[in-house]
């Protein structure tokens, strides 16, 4: 998938889940922990019937995965804010892929690169602040409210970043790379890298190659 196209993409899914979790964020959590449950009951069911028809030697293991997904099953009837709260998470993780592929590429333009980053944070704040101020029904659910702001304001700058981008800009580093380069941790090449080992100097020899005698 080419830069353009994932950066169009991500803006869609962040617009899409943020517009759902300002208009529905009821029924969007309940569609959420739907899925949990459907999930949850087909694992163990699933983990049950490899365990009763597996070998002994390794029943004992599938058995032991269901009796976890029982624990989890337990735990969110117990704790029922903590699983809404990690789907709000999920939503989280959305906005934030959307918000880093537009304001990657905004970063590379230097005459008004500040001025788009600066301008797309502004209008979240000015748009959270106004669903507040005139939509009280909003202000009852606010963390999805904050949530879904700006994941939809961020969605609708990487959609915009894309329609403007040229077919020949490189794709920005993903998240999860910048997150190991930054950390000090080695990151697999993907084989579209250069690295400085592989690039010949001005004289046209390679660093590694040695000299003939």
């Amino acid at each position: 998938m080419d830069a353009k196209l994932s950066c169009l993409l991500k803006g869609v899914i962040g617009v899409i889940f943020g517009g759902l979790a300002l208009i529905v964020p009821g029924p969007v959590l309940s569609l959420f922990l739907g899925i949990f449950w459907f999930l949850l009951i087909a694992g163990i069911v699933l983990c049950v019937f490899i365990g009763i028809t597996s070998p002994a030697e390794d029943s004992f293991f599938w058995f032991f995965c269901s009796a976890v997904l029982l624990v989890v099953g337990i735990i969110s009837i117990v704790f029922q804010n903590l699983i809404a709260l990690l789907f709000v998470l999920a939503i989280v993780v959305l906005a934030f892929y959307a918000a880093y592929s537009g304001i990657s590429l905004a970063l590379t333009r230097p005459r008004s690169k500040h001025f788009l980053v600066a301008g797309v944070i502004i209008s979240s704040l000015v748009l959270l602040a106004l669903f507040i101020r005139f939509v009280p029904a909003m202000s009852e659910t606010i963390l999805m409210t904050v949530v879904g702001t700006f994941s939809f304001v961020f969605g609708l700058f990487a959609i915009l970043m894309g329609i403007s981008m040229k077919e020949d800009t490189v794709a920005p580093i993903p998240p999860h790379v910048l997150i190991f380069k930054t950390c000090g941790l080695s990151v697999k090449s993907t084989g579209t890298e250069t690295t400085s080992a592989n690039i010949p100097d001005q004289s046209g020899v390679k660093p590694n190659d040695k000299p003939p005698r």
